[in-house]
Order: structure tokens, then sequence, then C-alpha cells
């Protein structure tokens, strides 16, 4: 196996650690909220706990890793989130849940810059929408893993025997993360001469070869300098627009199943698993095309998987067969997956390498907005009609719209003329 792709292994099991932790306090929420008598907006603040500090974190973690470097910065976020995700288990009131869960969500908002600066790091630009695609299906093998895990666990034992064992785990994978994510490949214990030489020769060449046809951010001096350009603002607010019908698809899909289409429990926890499976397809496809058929046109794979995913979001919440719902919710999962991992491809081509690590934090934190603001938003909006959810999936395919039209207009492939290409190739 190359050493690239052990490094990036390392992280996507990180990551899919970090998202079974994020996942399983909705599982434990029921749990909880007997246990400390808690109503449905007491439940709720727990989860907008994590998000607060993952938002509020984004940004200082990929500071961090741009001035300490990636792999002290993962290492000691894995640890950081590890230990809070099991003092969960250990909390006996809701003042000490909410603090647990916010220090867990800003350990968690401190990893994600660092990672796109790996991504950057060691793999060249022709293979970065591969590459980063693979660790964000973590995002979608995360949902659909958590069900199957967590269940017995609790059914087993206990809601906070969970925290402790995913806790657990996370500690173990420091280790992993200490020997394997390296923020360099000469860095890199036992890696060949050879194959340090074909890493730095494949982003040589593909830095030349790709000026005509994506252009990079110029290096910027400072992050405030960064917020000047204007595809940083773009990323942000398409990603931002993206996440809001992921998150409201996510957080509200079981109970719309359960409640409009009357399915059992059982049934729900199968329909809503299938989707995040198809996702994970989605999420791989979306790297092999951004980076073989869509290369210099990314904007394009965005827009088309965003528009396909709101026809299919209208067709699930209208159609009255719950066969076909299931297989549009499914394909609705699919593409707004593919949509993520194709927009996530934009900071890892476009950003300074020297900025990699707070530019992509930025641009996150735009996507955990969207996950504070969606939940909220459709429950209101449920809660104003009545109960009725159709104007809550209108909202979430509009948002598709508003982000695919962000990209489109705002990101553009400008191309060179072929003799500046051939003399940047030349040198």
């Amino acid at each position: 196996m190359k050493t690239s792709h052990k490094v990036i292994m390392a992280v996507l099991l990180c990551y899919l650690v970090a998202w079974l932790d994020r996942m399983a306090i909705s599982m434990a929420l029921p749990y909880i909220g007997k246990e400390f008598n808690l109503s449905a907006t007491a439940l709720g603040g727990i989860l907008s706990a994590f998000f607060v500090g993952y938002a509020g974190f984004q940004i200082p973690g990929g500071w961090l890793a741009d001035k300490f470097g990636s792999r002290r910065v993962i290492t000691w976020s894995l640890a950081v989130w590890s230990v809070f995700t099991m003092l969960t288990g250990v909390v006996t009131n809701m003042t000490h849940m909410l603090l647990v869960r916010f220090v867990f969500g800003a350990g968690e908002g401190v990893f994600p810059g660092p990672v796109w600066k790996i991504v950057g790091a060691w793999f060249s630009k022709k293979d970065r929408g591969t590459a980063n695609s693979c660790v964000l299906t973590s995002t979608t093998l995360g949902p659909a893993l958590t069900p199957l895990m967590v269940a017995p666990l609790i059914a087993a034992y206990s809601w906070r025997s969970v925290f402790y064992i995913l806790g657990a785990l996370g500690l173990i994978c420091v280790f992993v993360s200490w020997r394997y994510i390296v923020d360099k490949p000469e860095q890199f214990p036992g890696i060949t001469e050879d194959e340090i030489q074909r890493i730095k020769a494949d982003r040589a060449a593909d830095e030349a070869a790709s000026a005509n046809l994506e252009q990079s951010i110029a290096p910027k001096s400072s992050f405030w300098d960064l917020m000047k350009e204007p595809r940083i603002w773009v990323m942000f607010f398409g990603v931002f627009f993206l996440t809001v019908p992921i998150w409201g698809y996510m957080t509200w899909l079981p109970t719309y199943l359960v409640k409009v289409r009357g399915m059992n429990l059982t049934r729900m926890a199968v329909a809503a698993s299938i989707p995040f499976f198809v996702a994970t397809v989605g999420m791989l496809l979306s790297g092999w095309m951004s980076d073989k058929l869509f290369r210099g046109r990314r904007r394009y794979l965005v827009v088309f998987a965003e528009l396909i995913g709101a026809v299919c979001l209208y067709l699930f919440y209208t159609t009255p067969s719950p066969e076909q719902a299931t297989l549009y919710q499914s394909l609705a999962a699919g593409f707004l997956f593919m949509a993520l991992g194709s927009i996530w491809a934009l900071p890892v081509i476009y950003l300074p390498e020297n900025l990699m690590g707070s530019g992509s934090g930025f641009v996150n934190t735009g996507g955990q907005l969207g996950g504070l603001v969606a939940p909220l938003a459709l429950g209101m909006i449920i809660d104003w009609t009545g109960g009725n959810y159709d104007a809550a999936f209108q909202l979430l395919a509009l948002s598709c719209l508003i982000s695919s039209s962000i990209i489109f207009f705002g990101i553009g492939e400008k191309r060179k003329a072929p003799v500046e290409v051939a003399a940047a190739t030349a040198k």
C-alpha cells in the first residue's frame, strides 16, 4: 500500500470515530430525557451545544494547523473529544451535559482544518478530489453505522456505556493518528526516497498542467488577506446553503417517516439507514468524477448533483407510494452527498497551501452554521404549518438551488492560452 493511502485511511478512521461519537447522542437522547426529566426543548439544547462549540472552533483549528502543523493538532483534537465523549457518560445534570457537549464540539471543531491541510500536503491537485471524497465517506458511513452499533449497546447495557466505549475507541485512535498522520511525506517513518520523489514530481507536474484548468487563489500573507478574496466567501455560502438541506434531511427524516409515512420504529430504522449507504456511493463517485471527468469545471458537478438532489427531495415528499418514497429519499441522499464531496474539492484546490488549514476551517464554519440553522428552522416551519412537512422540504429544495447558483456564478475556470501552458510546463 502506498504511504499516501495509509495516511488517508488513518484520517478516515479518525473522522469515522468523530461521526460515531457525534451521532451517538441522538440515539441516547430518549433515555437521557427520561433519566433527567427533560423537555424536547432541553434535548434540542443538548444537540445545539455541540454545534456551538464545533462551529466556533473551525477557524482556530485551521489557524493552529497552519502554525503548529496538522499532526499535532489532529492528535490533540482527537484526545480532547474522546475524553469528553467518555465524560458524557458520567454527567448527572443538564448544566454539566451542556458544558461537556460544548467542549466535545470544540474538540471536534478543531479537527477539519488540519485534515484538509493534510490532504493538500500529500496529494496533487489531480488527486485531491478523490482523497477528499474518501475522507468524507465518514459523513455517510457514520450515520449509517451508528444505529447498528449503538442500539445493541444501549439494549445490553445502558446509554452511558455507549460513550465509555466510543471514548475508549477514540483514545486508541490517538496512537493511530500519531503514527500515520504526518505533515509532510519526507517526515513519514520508513517512506522510501523513490516514493518521496514520485510525490514531489506528481505535484510539480500537476501544478504546471493545472494552470490551464484551475486558477488557485494566489498565496496570501495572512488569514485576513484571504478574507478579501471573493471566492472564499463564495465557498463559505455555497457550503452553508448546501448543508442546510443535508442537516435538515438528516435530523428530520426519522421523525417524518414515523409521523407522516406511518412506519414503526424497526421499519423506520431500516428506511433511515439505506439513504446513507447510497450516500456513501455518491460521495466516492464525487471524488472520482471531480478529478477525472470534471477537472477544471468542478462547479458543473456541484450544480448537477444539487439540482438532481433538489428534484429527488420534491419527489420524495410528494409521492404517495412508500416504496417510491424510499427510492427518492435514497437518491436525494446520494446526490446531496455527491454535491457535498464535490463542493469540498473546491477549497483543497483553490486555497493557498500556506493558509489551507485556516481557510478550509473558515469554509467549514459555513457548513456548521447550516447545521445550527436547519434543524431549528424546519422545526419552526413544521409547528407553524400545524405539523405539515411539505413547506419544510420545499425549503430544503430551495436551499439547494441557492447553493448551486452561488457556486455556478461565483466559481469560474479561467483558461490560459496554449502558449502560456506550454511555457509553464517547460519550466
